[in-house]
């Protein structure tokens, strides 16, 4: 099967995934002014907290990883029940569920109004939809109809804002113009019209083929590392390893022995303001495994600014994991086995 030809998309990809993702660039410009109704009722949060699952919790791993360099206060992605004993008083909650119907995020929202911390809503209906109006919870109506990993622009640039109304700017408006235009620049080379040679995504699905990928990332690319094998879980319905250096390089650097790594392949997530020592790390880790592995590829952030670099690497990751679903004849949109696994968790009496 050929990605240059356009008839194998329309065979593979029945749901028109490929429209989402094309159309990434017009949902971060939107997402950008979007804002949540009512006002919070804190200044001054000392500690903030993203409750979300999926991809869901992608927005605020993205929240968290520019926040790092820039932010005295802590972003702490929580994917579970309930919250983390260190939610206290001084914490604000960002509640974060497309669906509004994560079972999780509406046990976090419970435990925080019961402990009386603030609570801000992404959603796009559902019962936190619900909540959200009966308790009068400042929130962000997102638009429906979206897979949630096809969702970052709106989960992500609406908790942006709830930050710097806060106090806590995360990114200045020249760094949103800046990462704007990255996924612009990117939209036009990763599209389906444009062939492998001219198209990174195109490339790295083709190096990947049928074999097993193992994405590392660095201090910085780390979460994307993972953003990247959990897309590829839902889009391929297949296995993918991540991980981060230099934490890799110290239990699972010894995994990669053959004939166990001969079916893999490796993606090395690279930042252009990686510190020499992760890219000495990044250059050992490479002459190690490739006498094992099936390959390995590079990919590097663009742009200046950590949100940029982080946004754009992240889009390449969806686009890669896009057509390596077209590849294998994969639907990359539907995801039976979890809709079965919430089917079955929302009847009570069936196991």
């Amino acid at each position: 099967m050929t990605l240059d030809q356009p008839t194998t998309f329309e065979r593979a990809d029945p749901h028109d995934a490929r429209r989402v993702l094309a159309t990434f660039p017009e949902q971060c410009r939107d997402a950008v002014r979007l804002r949540p109704t009512g006002t919070l009722s804190i200044a001054a949060p000392r500690l903030i907290v993203v409750a979300g699952m999926g991809g869901s919790a992608a927005g605020g791993d993205l929240l968290a990883s520019c926040a790092a360099e820039r932010l005295g206060v802590p972003v702490f992605v929580h994917r579970g029940y309930g919250l983390p004993a260190l939610a206290g008083k001084e914490t604000l909650v960002i509640a974060s569920s497309y669906s509004g119907d994560t079972a999780e995020v509406l046990s976090a929202v419970d435990v925080a109004l019961s402990r009386g911390l603030p609570v801000v809503v992404l959603t796009a209906g559902g019962k936190l939809a619900d909540v959200a109006v009966a308790r009068k919870l400042p929130h962000v109506a997102l638009p429906p109809g979206l897979m949630p990993r096809m969702a970052l622009g709106y989960l992500f640039f609406p908790a942006l804002a709830i930050l710097h109304s806060v106090g806590l700017p995360v990114a200045s408006a020249g760094e949103i113009a800046e990462a704007l235009e990255a996924v612009d620049g990117l939209c036009a080379e990763l599209r389906p019209e444009r062939s492998a040679a001219e198209n990174e995504a195109k490339r790295l699905a083709l190096a990947v083929g049928p074999r097993l990928p193992a994405i590392y990332g660095g201090p910085t690319t780390g979460p994307v590392a993972y953003r990247w094998k959990t897309d590829f879980e839902e889009n391929v319905k297949a296995f993918a390893l991540a991980g981060t250096l230099p934490e890799m390089n110290h239990n699972e650097l010894e995994a990669w022995r053959a004939p166990g790594a001969r079916g893999m392949h490796v993606i090395l997530l690279r930042d252009s303001e990686e510190p020499p020592e992760i890219e000495r790390r990044f250059a050992v880790l490479r002459e190690l495994i490739v006498p094992a592995a099936n390959g390995v590829s590079e990919a590097w952030t663009r742009g200046a600014g950590r949100l940029a670099r982080l946004l754009s690497l992240t889009y390449v990751g969806q686009w890669m994991s896009y057509y390596v679903a077209i590849l294998r004849g994969v639907d990359p949109w539907t995801v039976p086995l979890l809709d079965e696994l919430k089917r079955r968790l929302d009847t009570p009496g069936k196991p």
